[in-house]
Protein backbone atom coordinates (compact mmCIF):
# COMPACT_ATOMS: atom_id res chain seq x y z
CA UNK A 1 0.00 0.00 0.00
CA UNK A 2 1.46 3.25 -1.02
CA UNK A 3 0.92 6.80 0.75
CA UNK A 4 -0.66 8.30 -1.62
CA UNK A 5 -3.30 5.45 -1.25
CA UNK A 6 -3.54 5.95 2.40
CA UNK A 7 -3.64 9.88 2.03
CA UNK A 8 -6.59 9.41 -0.98
CA UNK A 9 -8.25 6.74 1.76
CA UNK A 10 -8.08 9.56 4.37
CA UNK A 11 -8.95 12.33 2.25
CA UNK A 12 -12.14 10.46 0.86
CA UNK A 13 -14.10 10.96 4.05
CA UNK A 14 -14.91 6.52 4.09
CA UNK A 15 -17.16 6.01 6.88
CA UNK A 16 -15.16 4.05 9.78
CA UNK A 17 -11.97 5.47 8.38
CA UNK A 18 -9.82 5.66 11.87
CA UNK A 19 -8.07 9.13 12.81
CA UNK A 20 -4.43 8.89 12.19
CA UNK A 21 -1.65 10.69 14.79
CA UNK A 22 0.24 12.71 13.41
CA UNK A 23 3.86 13.43 14.94
CA UNK A 24 5.66 16.36 13.73
CA UNK A 25 3.70 16.01 10.40
CA UNK A 26 4.67 11.85 9.85
CA UNK A 27 1.00 9.53 10.18
CA UNK A 28 0.54 6.93 12.45
CA UNK A 29 -2.10 4.52 13.64
CA UNK A 30 -2.55 2.97 16.77
CA UNK A 31 -1.99 -1.06 16.77
CA UNK A 32 -6.07 -1.15 17.73
CA UNK A 33 -7.14 0.84 14.56
CA UNK A 34 -5.74 -1.22 12.46
CA UNK A 35 -8.11 -4.12 11.92
CA UNK A 36 -10.64 -0.83 11.50
CA UNK A 37 -8.38 0.96 8.86
CA UNK A 38 -7.93 -2.01 6.95
CA UNK A 39 -12.00 -2.54 6.99
CA UNK A 40 -11.66 0.87 5.85
CA UNK A 41 -9.17 0.74 3.14
CA UNK A 42 -11.28 -2.90 1.88
CA UNK A 43 -14.42 -0.26 0.92
CA UNK A 44 -11.91 2.31 -0.56
CA UNK A 45 -12.93 1.97 -4.43
CA UNK A 46 -9.51 3.39 -5.75
CA UNK A 47 -8.22 6.09 -7.35
CA UNK A 48 -10.31 7.37 -10.14
CA UNK A 49 -13.36 7.12 -8.43
CA UNK A 50 -11.45 9.51 -5.33
CA UNK A 51 -10.44 12.02 -8.47
CA UNK A 52 -13.90 11.74 -10.01
CA UNK A 53 -15.67 13.10 -6.27
CA UNK A 54 -12.51 15.48 -5.71
CA UNK A 55 -13.23 16.89 -9.44
CA UNK A 56 -17.00 16.99 -8.64
CA UNK A 57 -16.22 18.74 -5.73
CA UNK A 58 -14.08 21.30 -7.08
CA UNK A 59 -16.58 22.16 -9.82
CA UNK A 60 -19.72 22.54 -7.04
CA UNK A 61 -16.98 25.08 -4.90
CA UNK A 62 -16.20 27.21 -8.19
CA UNK A 63 -20.01 27.57 -8.81
CA UNK A 64 -20.88 28.57 -5.59
CA UNK A 65 -18.19 31.40 -5.41
CA UNK A 66 -18.89 32.52 -9.36
CA UNK A 67 -20.82 35.57 -9.42
CA UNK A 68 -24.19 35.08 -12.18
CA UNK A 69 -22.98 36.82 -15.66
CA UNK A 70 -25.01 39.84 -16.17
CA UNK A 71 -27.52 39.48 -19.03
CA UNK A 72 -26.70 41.42 -22.42
CA UNK A 73 -29.31 43.61 -23.64
CA UNK A 74 -27.91 43.30 -27.11
CA UNK A 75 -30.42 44.35 -29.70
CA UNK A 76 -30.66 41.47 -32.43
CA UNK A 77 -28.77 41.35 -35.66
CA UNK A 78 -30.17 42.40 -39.08
CA UNK A 79 -30.04 39.35 -41.16
CA UNK A 80 -26.84 39.36 -43.45
CA UNK A 81 -27.94 40.71 -46.76
CA UNK A 82 -27.35 37.84 -50.10
CA UNK A 83 -24.28 39.49 -52.87
CA UNK A 84 -25.93 38.89 -55.67
CA UNK A 85 -29.37 41.29 -55.19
Amino acid sequence: MSITTLWRARSSKLEGFPTPVIVQGAVFWRKADLDQLEDALLKFKGRGVFERNREAERKLKRLRAAKPAAISAKPPRAPQRDLFD
